[in-house]
């Protein structure tokens, strides 16, 4: 059972994260911490956004939610968000969705290229700032304090 089960289409995490929930609309049972957009053929859906993607709508709350099926998604506040394989995440710093891997993050960056917010480009791929630091490896998640562009 996960702190989900009972709530209506939204409300809050256990650990104080907003979620709404959203169609699976992946293909496959839904796994935690993978970074979404919306989907592009499924009314209130969500499917695995691409890498390097400007749209970012979440993260994943609930694992092998089938697809097909209303799934958690954290929309804002803090949520663990699945890493580039082989790369670690430090806290505090600026978090965006993966230029490599699709439905994953990047906590490398202390922050965005050019030490602020120069380019919109790289603004609107920004999902939000570490909350922990942790070693990298393969499937890693990490604390995340979501906010979207």
């Amino acid at each position: 059972m996960n702190n989900l089960e009972g709530h209506g289409v939204g409300g809050f995490t256990g650990e104080g994260g907003v979620f709404v929930r959203l169609i699976n609309d992946t293909g496959a049972p839904s796994v935690k911490g993978t970074v979404v957009e919306a989907s592009s053929s499924v009314d209130r859906a969500f499917d695995i956004a691409g890498a390097d993607e400007p749209d970012v709508i979440g993260v994943v709350y609930e694992d092998d939610v089938a697809d097909g099926e209303l799934c958690g998604i954290v929309i804002a506040g803090p949520a663990q968000v699945l890493l580039e394989d082989t790369t670690a995440a430090t806290r505090e710093n600026w978090v965006r969705i993966s230029t490599t891997d699709a439905g994953r993050a990047d906590c490398t960056a202390a922050a965005p290229p050019g030490g602020g917010v120069v380019q919109a480009d790289q603004h609107f791929r920004e999902i939000g700032h570490g909350l922990e630091s942790v070693g990298a490896g393969t499937d890693v998640l990490a604390w995340v304090m979501l906010h979207f562009n």
